[in-house]
């Protein structure tokens, strides 16, 4: 007896893509003078006309001539691929949200420290004498002592500047987070009065110990660490534990409990929808795993059928023989058959979800940008002036790297006469050895190495131009909304939290308005492949009409058959 769930999972193997791409019957065209001319045009060509053209023409045949069980199996996982990919935005929008709780919490903890420090400072020190005795005898070392850990502050204020310059040690360890001990011991002067009295260390280490725990204690404190705490999924294990449990009790239970399933579902929404990390990384992390998968057995399906439908096509109609008499522009059909379609249906795939998730980022980010208000006046400023941005870097990119397919497409060319080149040295190794033709087998493997070399020099000036785009112009969308929004933290109108907010809209914003930029060289494959499958399709049509003609041809040519016996 059937399964018929074990038949629900077999369409899913890419083994039944490749049978239905096998199973295609091609047709002998239809005869007529303009199609004829039309493919004749088109089979003569180098490149196609038009590389867009020439993608939906490759596309095409497995969306339309597939069967409409493989049809429909693509279009599953297309859409389950696109919505995952969809759901995963939704996420990384939350993940913006966390992320400027996040820094206005640390923020807020931060100044709330800072602020009880004087205090702390005054009633603890006593308790140190000869630690607070070498304190009040340099009134700068007292104040960068209650500044601490802040020492950005103290970097760029010019009250310190002449005592980073005498003492460059002291300068390059404030800039790399260090401990009151070691900016203590030091300040000029300091190691001289620890070898006197070492027990200066001892005193300094324990007023850092108290002022640590008296400041711990303070209940303004406690509550922003238990707000990070919640944040960082302090409540993780515990909300998703009643979430488990809840739906055990229901599913244990009475399937028609309403109060039981009605409770299953509370703890499951209220769990899936919090609003800490690791619920976020969760979420984020399922997402992306389905989304991938799906698009990756889409394009592995994909890939089997368009490979069985090629070979099918290539070996109709004596195919092979009239391409390789009448074709000289189509070559290596071998490889075109085995790496294009490969490279083609993972490109699209990839290209399709990337175009569709760079869409979907957009329009969710792009409202949370325009909601940061004006900027210098204009109403949603930072929604444009990150467009502005990003159309400035695309036609960047593309000035430099527009020669980058046909560079590519010339380098498969070029690879594959070098590949044949050598191969035929092996496949006539034993003509070669009886005449001593080893030589010639060198001139002509030398012929077609040179160029590739010189192939491979424009592609290097290419990527170096692309280099140098990215490297200036690519990296501005970092420091941008901080500079811009650093001057509404001066005027008092924007949190720390509020800059985060705008910096990750901004260069989510920018990331997907320059999806020809972060896709360039991925377009240029993509381009270089889809005219080399196009030209390949397009003299196996040729190929058939031909053969088709001959065929007909041939039919005129012999005689009619005998009339049978009776007829007149």
């Amino acid at each position: 007896m059937n399964n018929p769930l074990r038949g629900f999972t077999n369409i899913f193997k890419p083994e039944t893509a490749m049978e239905d791409g096998w199973n295609y019957q091609h047709k002998p065209p239809v005869l007529s003078p303009e199609k004829r001319k039309a493919l004749m045009e088109a089979s003569s060509l180098e490149t196609p006309r038009s590389s867009l053209h020439a993608a939906f023409h490759i596309m095409k045949p497995y969306w339309t001539k597939a069967s409409v069980g493989e049809r429909t199996t693509a279009a599953a996982l297309l859409a389950t691929s696109l919505f995952m990919t969809w759901y995963a935005v939704q996420v990384t929008v939350e993940f913006g949200q966390w992320q400027s709780g996040l820094t206005n919490t640390v923020q807020q903890l931060f100044t709330a420290m800072m602020g009880a420090r004087t205090g702390a400072s005054a009633e603890l020190l006593p308790q140190f004498p000869l630690f607070q005795q070498a304190l009040t005898a340099d009134p700068q070392l007292t104040d960068l002592i209650t500044k601490f850990p802040d020492m950005s502050t103290v970097m760029y204020d010019p009250a310190y500047s002449e005592l980073l310059k005498s003492t460059p040690e002291l300068a390059d360890l404030l800039s790399k987070n260090p401990t009151m001990e070691q900016i203590f011991t030091a300040y000029p002067g300091m190691q001289d009065k620890i070898a006197q009295s070492p027990e200066i260390l001892e005193q300094l280490r324990g007023y850092n110990t108290a002022m640590g725990e008296k400041l711990s204690d303070l209940p303004v404190v406690k509550g922003h660490l238990s707000n990070l705490m919640s944040l960082c999924g302090g409540d993780f294990l515990k909300t998703w534990g009643n979430a488990v449990s809840a739906s055990f009790n229901s599913a244990s239970g009475a399937l028609m409990d309403p109060e039981s399933n009605q409770a299953a579902k509370n703890a499951l929404k209220e769990a899936w929808y919090s609003k800490d990390l690791a619920t976020i990384a969760l979420k984020f992390t399922a997402m992306s795993i389905i989304s991938y998968k799906s698009a990756q057995y889409l394009a592995l399906r994909w890939r089997a059928w368009t490979t069985a439908y090629f070979t099918n096509k290539f070996t109709s109609f004596k195919a092979f023989d009239t391409m390789k008499r009448h074709f000289n522009n189509i070559d290596n059909p071998g490889q075109r058959i085995q790496e294009d379609p490969a490279s083609f249906t993972a490109g699209m795939v990839s290209l399709t979800t990337g175009v569709m998730g760079a869409a979907m980022t957009m329009a969710s980010f792009s409202g949370m940008l325009w909601g940061m208000g004006t900027l210098y006046g204009v109403p949603g400023g930072f929604f444009w002036l990150g467009a502005a941005y990003a159309s400035a870097l695309t036609a960047m990119t593309v000035g430099a790297g527009w020669k980058l397919p046909w560079i590519q497409r010339n380098a498969q060319r070029r690879e594959a006469d070098l590949r044949r080149s050598v191969e035929a040295v092996n496949l006539n190794a034993d003509s070669i050895a009886i005449n001593g033709t080893e030589d010639v087998e060198k001139e002509l493997v030398k012929k077609r190495l040179k160029p590739v070399l010189t192939n491979s020099v424009r592609d290097i000036g290419t990527q170096v131009k692309l280099i140098v785009v990215d490297a200036t112009a690519g990296n501005l969308s970092i420091p941008i909304p901080w500079v811009v929004g650093a001057f509404a933290v001066a005027a008092g109108t924007a949190s720390m939290g509020t800059i985060q907010t705008i910096n990750y809209a901004f260069n989510r914003v920018t990331g997907s308005m320059s999806f020809i930029v972060n896709r360039f060289g991925q377009l240029s494959a993509m381009k270089a492949t889809a005219d080399r499958m196009y030209m390949m399709d397009v003299a196996m049509d040729a190929a058939h009409y031909i053969e088709e003609e001959k065929r007909q041809a041939a039919l005129k040519a012999l005689p009619p058959p005998p009339a049978a016996p009776g007829v007149k």
